[in-house]
């Protein structure tokens, strides 16, 4: 948290949303033809390829990226091919046809990534292992000088093996003195098992679970006793966003909302959300795919306001890290683009003079950004 706070970006108006659209952007990129006397200017072209240009299996694509700064180092996991969930769970199939495990990918420059160990493998895990399968949108969180990864999975070998017996999903998060692992402790994390969860520690040094069920909620998390595989959900749940537009007019709306982030950047705390989308009407005959919105919020617990655009990026799964100009970046999975759909894309994060998100839709290409001392030619 504290790389965040640490920028001085006090936003006094986020909440009365008032401000035109067309007002400045606080903002970290150059214009394309700026240029800049090296090696005060960084550089990089989406989409981004940490699995070679070819992938693996002869696919590069992937969801759900999270990448975290240690030192100078970017650290990245995200959603491996094969996507699929328990319905699609096929026992002659290597891993049950399930994604293979969670593996760590590291990077000095944002661009050229090398593959490091695997935390967690499908094909190693014994067979009674709960989180065996699935390995969806993993995150890693330094908190207290530790690491903590928080995952979704299940176990499609055999329903006894999950908890309640059943075939499902849910959360489960582990710990480590080092950001490569190994982690241990991995516990599951009751009540709070929806599509994707998010840690955050607030500045009262509480943590808190930020996850869907629908609608997004947010709730007080307790890892003190993971080491005796015991963690929890205390306090009151709070309701942050709900997956219908109504509260904001808008005529399009979704079932669910999913893949959460929050932070806190000056006196206001974000929290994006993926919404996964389908309308057809005479308005908007094939409109479809995953879009990113956004609620604002004095304190982590609400009230939550959602932004009135709805949409303000085309892209999914935003993850927020420290970037090269030491201020927010994000990473997502790239959407609304046939060439790349489904890459990776790193930018910074723009916020509008009013503090709303100034970002909409994924740069492809060459970018270029300033880094602290630098200065224009």
């Amino acid at each position: 948290m504290s790389w965040l706070t640490s920028f001085g970006i006090r936003i006094s108006a986020v909440l009365c949303l008032s401000i035109p659209a067309a007002a400045a952007t606080v903002s970290s990129r150059m214009e394309p033809n700026q240029i800049f006397s090296a090696p005060h200017f960084f550089q990089y072209s989406n989409p981004i390829y940490p699995l070679g240009r070819h992938g693996a299996n002869g696919d590069n694509t992937l969801r759900d990226p999270c990448i975290i700064r240690v030192k100078h180092t970017y650290y990245l996991v995200f959603t491996m091919f094969p996507f699929g969930n328990w319905t699609s769970r096929n026992l002659s199939l290597p891993d049950q046809n399930s994604s293979p495990g969670i593996r760590i990918y590291s990077s000095t420059n944002l661009v050229h990534w090398k593959p490091g160990p695997w935390l967690y493998k499908s094909s190693t895990l014994p067979d009674n292992c709960p989180y065996k399968n699935q390995f969806w949108a993993p995150e890693i969180h330094q908190i207290d000088g530790k690491f903590y990864i928080i995952f979704g999975a299940s176990n499609w070998l055999k329903r006894r093996y999950n908890p309640g017996h059943h075939f499902g999903y849910w959360t489960y998060v582990g710990v480590a003195s080092k950001v490569t692992g190994p982690y241990r402790h991995t516990t599951l994390l009751p009540g709070g098992s929806g599509c994707d969860s998010d840690l955050l520690q607030d500045t009262n040094g509480k943590i808190y679970d930020i996850f869907p069920l629908g609608n997004m909620y947010v709730q007080q998390a307790d890892l003190s006793r993971i080491a005796e595989h015991n963690i929890s959900l205390v306090g009151p749940r709070v309701l942050a966003v709900t997956c219908s537009n109504k509260d904001i007019g808008l005529p399009v709306s979704t079932s669910y909302i999913e893949g959460p982030w929050a932070t806190k950047i000056g006196d206001w705390y974000y929290l994006f959300y993926a919404e996964p989308y389908t309308l057809r009407n005479k308005q908007f005959p094939k409109l479809y795919g995953y879009r990113t919105g956004c609620a604002y919020a004095r304190n982590i617990m609400g009230p939550w306001k959602k932004d009135p655009r709805g949409t303000v990026f085309f892209g999914g799964h935003l993850a927020l890290f420290r970037g090269p100009n030491n201020r927010p970046w994000f990473s997502y999975r790239i959407e609304k683009s046939r060439k790349y759909n489904g890459l990776l894309g790193i930018d910074p994060l723009q916020l509008q003079a009013d503090g709303r998100v100034g970002n909409q839709s994924p740069s492809i290409g060459l970018q270029r950004v300033l880094l602290p001392g630098g200065r224009r030619n």
